[in-house]
Formats: C-alpha cells, sequence, structure tokens
C-alpha cells in the first residue's frame, strides 16, 4: 500500500521554513521598499541604452560661437553669406536649364490654347518613363528586402573577425531597415532625382534631438559648391541650405545644436529659388506664408583660422541668412588627426560624369530627342482632330438650321440654300490624314531614346530567338553597359554613404549596445568599428540586374548538363538559380 510523503521531510533542519525560489542569474531589476507599507516595489523595465556622444566627443565638435568676439561672428557671418551667393550666382545658367528641361516630365495637366483651342498638349513619355525604369531597377538592386549593408573582412580573416563582420553587418541592416525608417524613403527620392538631373546628393550626420543617426535625401537646389571644386574631397567650401520651422529650431536649441540666440520673426517670401518654383508650378504646389513660416540656414562647411594656428583647418559655420546671425561653429576634424582632414558628412551621386563638378543626365540626353517626339506626336494628333472633325468654307448666302453646331456622327442638317449648289457653297478644307512618315519618324526617335537609356528588357524578352545562351548573354551585355557603369558609381557612392554611417556609430556607440530583432536580442558593440571590417554594399557591382544572374545561372546549368557527373555541384547551383529569381 502506497503510503502519501510529507514534501517538507527531506528538507534539512537548519533551512526551517524557507523555500528556496529559482532566480535568474542576471536581472535588471531594481526594488524599493515602500516606507509606508514596508512592501516592496519590483521594476523589471530595461535600462534604455542610447547612443550619445562622450565627455571628450562632445567637448571638441562642440559650439565655438560662444568663445568668438561678435565682430568677429559677423565677419564670419558675412564671409558665409557672400560665398554662398557667388556659388549661387556660378551657376544660375545651369539652373535655368532644368527649369526648361522639366516641362519635359509631363507631369502637369493643361488645355491647349495654341495654336488652336483644343489643340494637344501631351507630352512624350521618354524622359520620365527612362526616369521611373531606372529608379526601379536601382532600388530592387541597391536596397533588397534584407538590408543593403554587407560587411568584408580586411587582412588575414579568423573566427574574431567573422564574428565581429556578422555584428556589424546585422547591426548595421539593422539601422538602416528599423532605426532609420527615413532611409528608404529618402533613398527613393534620390534615385527618381539622379537620373533626371545628374547629381543627387545625400547627407550622415548624427541627430542630437532623436539621438541616432539620420539619413537625408539633399534636393540639388539646396546644396551649393565653389565654382573651381572637382569633387566634395577638396572642395573650399560647400554649403547646405536648410529650411526649419520656428518648432524645430526650438528643438534644435534644447538639445543644444544651435545657440540660444534671439531669433527673428521666420517668413517665406524670397527663400525659395527659381528652380524650387518651377519644381512647385509642375506639381501644383505653393507656400503658405502665414501658417508656414521657415527660417532659412546656411550650414557651410569651409576653412577658418579661428585657432591662431596659422593655418586654415575645417569648420561647419551655420548662419541664420534673414537675420545674418551665426547659430554655430563647430570643428569638422579629428581630434587625434594629423593632418587635419576635412570629415565627410555628404556624398554625391552621380549619373554620369560631366566636364564638371556635377553629373550629366537624362534632360541632357534625352531632352531633345523628347522635344522632337513630342512636336511629332502633337503634330500626328491634331492632324488626326482635323481630319475627323474637318472645317471649311460656306457661301455667305447659306443658311443652316441650328446655327453652326458641329454635326454629330449620323446626323443631318437642314440647310435652306434654294437653288444653291452645295458642293459649291460648302467646300472643306483639305485635311489630310496624318503623315505615315511623320509616324516613322516619331518612332524612331522613341526607339533611338529608349535604347540609350535602357535595352536590356528587349534583349530578354526576344532571348528565345537569339540562339545559344553564349549569344544571349553577349547582347545582353553589351546592352548593359550604360546601366552597368551607372550601377557601379551608385555602388562606389552608396559605400561613401555607409562608411560615414560607420564613422558615426564608432563616436557614438556606448561600449555596447543591445538591440532586439525579431525572435532574438542581438548586441553591437564599439569595438566592432575599429576597421578591421569594411562596409560595402550588399549589391554586385559587375551584374546590374537579375536578368544576369538569370542568364549566368542557366548558362552554368547548361554546362553541368554537358559536362561529366561530379564536376558541378548541382545542389548549389539551383539554389543559386532559385535566388536569382528572388
Amino acid at each position: 500500500m502506497a503510503t502519501e510523503r510529507n514534501p517538507y521531510d527531506m528538507m534539512p533542519e537548519e533551512v526551517g521554513d524557507v523555500v528556496a525560489m529559482p532566480m535568474e542569474e542576471e536581472s535588471n531589476a531594481t526594488f524599493e521598499v515602500d516606507p509606508e507599507d514596508g512592501g516592496v516595489i519590483v521594476d523589471f523595465s530595461e535600462q534604455v541604452v542610447g547612443m550619445e556622444a562622450s565627455e571628450d566627443i562632445a567637448e571638441w565638435f562642440g559650439d565655438m560661437s560662444e568663445l568668438l568676439e561678435e565682430d568677429e561672428l559677423n565677419d564670419i557671418a558675412n564671409d558665409v553669406i557672400e560665398s554662398y551667393q557667388s556659388d549661387k550666382d556660378s551657376r544660375a545658367e545651369w539652373e535655368s536649364m532644368f527649369e526648361s528641361g522639366f516641362d519635359l516630365l509631363g507631369l502637369k495637366l493643361e488645355q491647349g490654347t495654341e495654336p488652336f483651342e483644343g489643340a494637344c498638349t501631351a507630352v512624350h513619355p521618354l524622359l520620365i518613363e527612362s526616369a521611373v525604369k531606372f529608379q526601379s531597377k536601382a532600388s530592387g538592386e541597391l536596397f533588397p528586402s534584407s538590408g543593403p549593408v554587407k560587411a568584408q573582412i580586411l587582412g588575414k580573416s579568423n573566427a574574431e573577425k567573422e564574428l565581429q563582420a556578422n555584428r556589424v553587418q546585422n547591426f548595421m541592416n539593422y539601422q538602416v531597415t528599423e532605426q532609420m525608417p527615413e532611409y528608404f524613403d529618402e533613398f527613393e527620392r534620390m534615385l527618381f532625382h539622379l537620373p533626371i538631373i545628374g547629381s543627387a546628393f545625400k547627407k550622415l550626420y548624427y541627430d542630437a534631438t532623436t539621438k541616432r543617426p539620420r539619413s537625408e535625401f539633399i534636393p540639388i537646389d539646396q546644396f551649393y559648391v565653389s565654382y573651381y571644386a572637382t569633387d566634395l574631397r577638396n572642395a573650399d567650401r560647400y554649403t547646405h541650405l536648410i529650411y526649419r520651422s520656428p518648432i524645430d529650431m526650438e528643438r534644435d536649441i534644447r538639445a543644444g545644436i544651435y545657440d540660444d540666440v534671439e531669433l527673428p520673426e521666420p517668413n517665406t517670401e524670397g527663400l525659395f529659388t527659381d528652380f524650387t518654383r518651377k519644381l512647385d508650378t509642375i506639381i501644383g504646389l505653393s507656400p503658405s506664408s502665414d501658417n508656414d513660416p521657415q527660417y532659412a540656414l546656411l550650414e557651410q562647411h569651409c576653412y577658418l583660422d579661428l585657432e591662431d594656428t596659422g593655418e586654415s583647418l575645417p569648420y561647419i559655420v551655420t548662419v541664420i541668412e534673414q537675420s545674418r546671425q551665426v547659430l554655430s561653429i563647430r570643428r569638422n576634424y579629428e581630434q587625434n588627426d594629423q593632418n587635419k582632414e576635412k570629415r565627410s558628412h555628404f556624398v554625391h551621386y552621380r549619373f554620369v560624369p560631366g566636364f564638371g563638378f556635377y553629373g550629366l543626365g537624362l534632360i541632357h540626353f534625352l531632352g531633345n530627342l523628347t522635344m522632337s517626339a513630342t512636336a511629332a506626336m502633337r503634330s500626328l494628333i491634331d492632324a488626326g482632330q482635323f481630319a475627323n472633325l474637318p472645317g471649311g468654307f460656306k457661301a455667305k448666302g447659306l443658311r443652316m438650321v441650328g446655327d453652326n453646331d458641329p454635326i454629330s456622327p449620323g446626323e443631318f442638317k437642314e440647310v435652306e440654300a434654294t437653288g444653291m449648289d452645295l458642293s459649291k457653297a460648302i467646300i472643306p478644307l483639305p485635311y489630310k490624314e496624318p503623315s505615315s512618315t511623320l509616324f516613322q519618324m516619331l518612332n524612331f526617335v522613341s526607339a533611338a531614346g529608349q535604347r540609350f537609356a535602357d535595352s536590356t528588357e528587349q534583349v530578354v524578352s526576344d532571348a528565345a530567338s537569339y540562339g545559344p545562351v553564349g549569344t544571349t548573354m553577349a547582347l545582353l551585355e553589351a546592352s548593359s553597359k550604360f546601366f552597368s557603369a551607372i550601377h557601379k558609381r551608385i555602388h562606389k557612392s552608396q559605400k561613401d554613404e555607409f562608411r560615414i554611417l560607420a564613422k558615426i556609430d564608432y563616436d557614438y556607440l556606448p561600449e555596447e549596445y543591445p538591440y532586439d530583432v525579431p525572435f532574438e536580442d542581438r548586441s553591437i558593440f564599439k569595438s566592432d568599428f575599429d576597421g578591421r571590417v569594411d562596409i560595402i554594399p550588399v549589391s554586385d557591382p559587375n551584374i546590374p540586374s537579375n536578368a544576369h544572374r538569370m542568364m549566368m545561372a542557366n548558362m552554368a546549368l547548361q554546362m553541368a548538363q554537358q559536362s561529366p557527373p561530379g564536376m558541378f555541384n548541382l545542389e548549389a547551383l539551383n539554389r543559386t538559380i532559385l535566388q536569382a529569381a528572388n
């Protein structure tokens, strides 16, 4: 017969009535005794670790404007504004060209009045179609769903470096996809402006208000470079025009980004350039001066001699354009840098390198072709309209019942023409049908522009008629030379962008920074960004599209089928084909 045991019989006597509770080895819980009733308050909330500058970095890159005399600050502000105006004037004609070119995008709906009421106003989509196709293709290649960052080990690989590279890659992909939600939107905006204008700028910096890195796309009309600059590294100065609302200014001043000066009244009068006003006209926007006043800040990266060293060193000076007040002056070089090299905060993306600092875009390459295609298309449509609804002359004495309303299809109108031959009283003008020669010319111009922009899709769609895979690969490679070169340039600029982000992480991360991803808790260490791991984009600069991957994988599969068994890993090869097909 079974007997019931007392569970406390096996407990040692010295323990008494104490029951041992299993505890976590490490816990972030805090305990506080309530003095009123003797109860214990347990707080299980975890301590949040943020990205903040250390005391050394905060002091070195702190605002120096408070250390200067007012007269010296006024001289610096005047120099900043005058150099900004000279840089702005040096490219005035360059901007006016784009103001005309934006009309070729065909984004504005309007009624035609010239050369007659109701004339065709359609714009040939050659330019905008090429830009949107480029944006779509580049976005898919440069920003996959898993993240755009890949880590590459410098030097000889070992287990420690591989773990470090894995941590850096996972954390930076987490940053640009989760911690910096604006990154993808700003990147896509940049990819739309880049093919049209030829140059686009991204800015990465540590935002003291949100305690994290921030990425911004800088429109071309808000970034000005000195005339003699060939790239950002050797430019004597460049200026970022920043628009800030009064609320944003108060937030920045509280965070210590700008000096607490007496601000002028914000406004919108004279703030925006002709370039911006042209874009607003196309998309139907206009600023509201009553409800949305703005401050115009000039953040100029330049060289100044402020520390009596006898040489000009890199600084960042921010000035209010309306009142010519200096908001901040900060060093722009590392504390331990013997060469005092300028730190980079901007990245210049070029579509095609031009004759100077700025790149060339589709407006330069396809602008005239788009104008010709638009003129031909409008002539064909207007000719068809006249052929379907012809006009002409009628005799003065001829009277038509119902006045001169147009005749609808299948309608017959009565005419008072006693003793008059209608064939002589009504003479239509000899309008011709749309010209077949003009139609062929329109097709030629459109095809020429599309071939220049991208003909890869046509090669892929016609691949079955080309014969062997090698022939198709040769045609595919030849057709994609233009985009492939652009893809490499963007890859290089994106690499520079990720390196700036890695430098921000090294400066502002704590020794250990925990972060959460789905189903896992991870940590990144400040020492992981010590330079032993290089940051590169995940995209392959030598393979600009999935079509290339598919063709290369199919070629490898054909070789595997024709080779002796065992020479190819068919499982890995088929996995590669599936990955190329997403």
